[in-house]
Order: structure tokens, then C-alpha cells, then sequence
């Protein structure tokens, strides 16, 4: 497992070191990444200048993100159930984590964050083979996804990124086997109840 964080955290300073700022977040405490071929999160930490009504960073303390969704909604997302949200072990941070119950579900599992401004960046230029935004609509007031490739063929990560005014929220689903159709329906499903709880 320290292999594959160190693996994570490598595309992140990747990604951010070829085009600005980063557009990954944290993996989640509860969470681990899935083997090639499924998709995992990446792990930075925004640098984003410190915003009223948000901590260090610049990441808002409210709404705390472990009240925009319930482990029913994250049961659905990953077809199993899930444990109840964590918060972050980072006071920092503004995550929660859904991981599956059942030992054979534990590589999956749902996050969701609310992250800095700063790493909202739809018109952020793709970069074949590291970083490819697509465009999501009927989403707050914006919204994209974000594949990003680890290294050595190890797999890929979607994530969903949606703006509600100055709320940024980024979700994260890892499904073992699940394709990026499947992955970003259910990225979408999820953000819907969580800006239905906004």
C-alpha cells in the first residue's frame, strides 16, 4: 500500500508541476487505491491563499463535507455497503470517506471533498496520458471531470469537480472494474445529492 501512495502522490506533482495547479486531492483515510486498470485518488495538498470563512489553504470549513452525503447514497454509488463517513485525519482538510464494509468491497469507496478555489480549472488544457478534463453538465454552476494516469500502467482516477457559488466540491469514486462511463454516473449521482443538501 505505501508503494501505491507514493505512486498517487507522484501523479499529483506531476499533474500540477505540468499545467498550474493541482486538480487532485486527498486519498482518503479510509480508503485504498485499487490495482491497474481501476481508479484510484491522488494526494496533494491545495496552496491557494487563505479566503474569508475557510482554513489554511484556503479550503472552506463549511459545509463540513461529511453532511453532503449519507452512507445510503455512498452505499449506492459503489453497489455495496459502506461504512459510516469519516472525517479527515488532517484538521486542515475538509474531506469525508465512505469505504466499503464486506473485506471483499474495502478497495472501494466514495469521497468527497470540498477543496480551495484555486483547484477549480475546467479550461485547464489536457496533457495526453496525464490529465484529461471532459466538460459535466447540469451541475451547479459548473462542473468537469478530471482523468488523471498513474505511473507505470498502474491505472487512472476520475474525478468530478462541481462550483456552486463560491463552494467547490470535488468527488471521488473508486470502484473496482468499473468503467469511466460507470465511474462518472456515479461521480454525477453523487453530486446531485450533495448540492441537494447544500
Amino acid at each position: 500500500m505505501r508503494r501505491a501512495l507514493i505512486a498517487i502522490a507522484f501523479v499529483a506533482g506531476l499533474v500540477a508541476a505540468c499545467g498550474g495547479s493541482a486538480a487532485t486531492g486527498t486519498l482518503p483515510a479510509a480508503g485504498t487505491p485499487a490495482a491497474a486498470g481501476t481508479q484510484a485518488a491522488a494526494a496533494t495538498q491545495p496552496a491557494g491563499a487563505t479566503v474569508a470563512g475557510s482554513s489554511t489553504g484556503g479550503i472552506p470549513k463549511a459545509p463540513v463535507a461529511c453532511s453532503l452525503l449519507t452512507s445510503d447514497e455512498a452505499a449506492v454509488a459503489i453497489g455495496a455497503a459502506v461504512t459510516p463517513g469519516a472525517g479527515p485525519v488532517d484538521p486542515t482538510e475538509n474531506v469525508c470517506t465512505f469505504g466499503g464494509k464486506a473485506l471483499a468491497d474495502m478497495v472501494n469507496f466514495v469521497a468527497i471533498a470540498l477543496v480551495a478555489p484555486a483547484e477549480f480549472t475546467p479550461t485547464r488544457a489536457a496533457i495526453p496520458s496525464v490529465f484529461e478534463p471532459t466538460p459535466a453538465s447540469g451541475l451547479g454552476d459548473a462542473a468537469y471531470y478530471v482523468k488523471s494516469y498513474l505511473p507505470n500502467n498502474s491505472g487512472t482516477s476520475m474525478t468530478l469537480y462541481v462550483s456552486k457559488g463560491q463552494t467547490i466540491v470535488r468527488i471521488d469514486v473508486v470502484l473496482q472494474g468499473a468503467s469511466d462511463s460507470q465511474l462518472m454516473a456515479a461521480e454525477k449521482t453523487l453530486a446531485l445529492a450533495a448540492l441537494g443538501h447544500m
